[in-house]
């Protein structure tokens, strides 16, 4: 996510590189792919197995599609500039298009954790009423309004502000304190509230399986502060202080903690979720039995081809052949015992 902490202006200056930015950007592109593979597989599983397509769910996909817009969208560009030693080689107007859509991706990525934050918590502070409270018309309103939100944030940097440090204080509020600060009373009540009924729902196996969903999603959600807390609080020292001294290679690092919270989400979905595991499982058998299946297949077509050829290769030794092969060999031998007639 970028706000008014750009990197160097574009320069007609010669760009140098070394090992260290190279190797910066090859880590940029692995991360890249790693975003892109391990969130698509949350998409394929929820598309494929019935049994993710519940409401939570939901929220996930709305996440994972937030982290695959990052991983096309912001960090190709942040790969770009590793490389030519962060300066900007491209067009002011490609420049501000990355800054819009590396704003909404980020903000869209965070309130839909806070999203996920309020179904778990209508969820197991009301079990019971949950189906009828969360119905998948509402999550989608909540899906279409997060992502409306994350485009109004993202389209207001193109509005006229009096000074830089406006916007850099209301991106901070709107897409940090106050998602976070969500996200913290919903965790709460869902301690407290879980606290007191796990007593009393002994053979609730469902609310069990919420309790731990919550679990997970705060797992996420500390995760989240420890990626994207250093970045706003970088914001935050430039909003108070435009000279504030941060070394180049420390405003790096934060923006690479910041992109790998991206990545992190498939992960601690496949590694804590016990439905994602399950299926992350299956569709690893699914694919092992179709290779399987593609490399027999391959092998027994080899096979029938080498068995016509040997065939077709002896097709002429019949017996009507031998006959004839034998007849002509005798012939030849009678030719050469029978003695030579004189010619007069």
């Amino acid at each position: 996510m970028n706000t008014s902490i750009d990197t160097s202006d574009q320069s007609e200056t010669a760009v140098y590189t070394d090992t260290e930015h190279i190797f910066a950007a090859l880590l940029g592109g692995l991360l890249v792919i790693c975003t892109l593979i391990g969130n698509s597989l949350v998409c394929i599983n929820f598309y494929l197995f019935e049994e993710l397509r519940t409401v939570c769910h939901y929220f996930v996909v709305s996440l994972s599609a937030a982290d695959i817009l990052v991983a096309m969208v912001a960090m190709p560009f942040w790969c770009a500039l590793q490389v030519t030693s962060n300066r900007w080689m491209f067009s002011q107007q490609l420049r501000t298009f990355w800054n819009c859509m590396d704003i909404l991706c980020g903000t869209a990525s965070i309130m839909n954790l806070t999203a996920v934050s309020v179904d778990r918590h209508a969820a197991i502070t009301d079990p019971f009423s949950y189906p009828n409270v969360m119905t998948s018309v509402r999550a989608v309103a909540m899906i279409i309004f997060v992502w409306l939100y994350a485009i109004l944030v993202s389209g207001l940097r193109l509005a006229s502000w009096h000074t830089k440090q406006g916007y850099m204080h209301f991106i901070a509020c709107a897409s940090f304190f106050l998602p976070l600060t969500i996200m913290i009373i919903m965790y709460t009540r869902i301690y407290h509230v879980a606290k007191q009924q796990v007593h009393r729902l002994r053979t609730g196996l469902s609310y069990a399986k919420d309790v731990k969903a919550a679990k997970t999603i705060a797992i996420l959600i500390g995760l989240f502060v420890f990626c994207w807390g250093p970045f706003f609080a970088i914001i935050l020292c430039y909003a108070y202080d435009q000279s504030c001294p941060v070394p180049g290679s420390l405003l790096n690092v934060i923006k690479w903690m910041e992109y790998a919270s991206s990545c992190l989400n498939p992960i601690i979905y496949s590694c804590l979720n016990r439905s994602y595991r399950r299926a992350f499982r299956k569709l690893y058998k699914l694919f092992r039995s179709r290779q399987r299946a593609e490399s027999s297949s391959s092998t027994a077509g080899y096979r029938s081809k080498t068995e016509g050829s040997f065939s077709e290769s002896i097709v002429p030794i019949t017996d009507s052949g031998l006959e004839r092969r034998q007849w002509r060999s005798n012939s030849i031998v009678r030719d050469c015992v029978r003695p030579k007639e004189s010619r007069i």
